[in-house]
């Protein structure tokens, strides 16, 4: 009896510690030293989204090996990957420097005609918006970055890039860039989730069968978003939540026939 309690306990445990706990921060100007209020706070592996408050402290769902951004008007948007270090009883500070902005000069003028002026903003090229990542080596990026509507449409981009954001609302080949870019991104969705979400995985965790499994994995009917967002744990909890409901429905239609 003992030996059950034991292994009970270290299934529990390990069970528990795959789960994401929270992490406590606070955000800082890497020069003054004072707190932001308001910097955003993303966790991009955990989905989820933050600010700090008026004392520049946040709290996010995290776990090690997750990647958090931080960003802030008029600082540089930076990616810290976390360690076990920041699941301590003491809050992790984050410093954020100054994004320093040099214009160029500015020659008021006649405002051109319209044809003229369509034409330099479907000539010009985008900016490259990439930003450093704290902590891992630099990601080399397209020379042209793609731009999903919510990025070029920001109301911070649209401040700082202008031109870039109407070229990449009005040139045919931006759209036709940001369709195949989805096109991309719905194969390599759909590759993740079923690299996952496998016949013999869901035979190995539920010990069904032939056509009870394949009307099972019907049941779940779980979209493509979230089997290839989601990790292994929450879909075996959400798989096994929904078994007892289809087994009934299942042995209840085999009465029927």
């Amino acid at each position: 009896m003992r030996w059950l309690f034991t292994i009970l306990f270290t299934l529990v445990f390990l069970m528990a510690s795959a789960q994401r706990t929270y992490v406590f921060g606070v955000v800082v100007d890497s020069v003054s030293n004072e707190r932001l209020i308001g910097a955003h706070i993303r966790n991009v592996n955990a989905g989820s989204l933050t600010s700090t408050n008026a004392e520049g402290k946040f709290r996010i769902p995290g776990r090690v090996g997750d990647s958090v951004v931080i960003s802030s008007v008029g600082y540089k948007t930076l990616l810290w990957v976390a360690d076990s270090s920041w699941f301590n009883e003491q809050e992790k500070e984050f410093l954020l420097p100054r994004n320093t902005i040099y214009l160029d000069e500015v020659v008021v003028g006649d405002f051109p005609e319209y044809g003229r002026f369509k034409e330099m903003v479907l000539k010009e090229q985008p900016k490259d918006t990439t930003f450093k990542v704290f902590g891992v080596p630099q990601v080399v990026m397209d020379p042209y970055p793609v731009l999903e509507k919510n990025e070029y449409l920001n109301p911070v981009f649209v401040f700082f890039h202008p031109i870039s954001a109407m070229h990449h609302s009005f040139s045919k080949k931006e759209k036709e860039k940001r369709k195949m870019q989805q096109i991309r991104k719905r194969k390599h969705m759909t590759a993740k989730a079923y690299v996952k979400f496998t016949r013999e995985w869901v035979a190995e965790n539920t010990k069904l069968e032939g056509d009870k499994l394949t009307s099972f994995i019907a049941y779940c009917d779980f979209s493509v978003e979230y089997l290839a967002s989601a990790s292994l744990f929450d879909i075996q909890q959400r798989m096994l939540d929904l078994l007892p409901g289809f087994l009934e429905k299942y042995e209840a239609e085999q009465e029927g026939k």
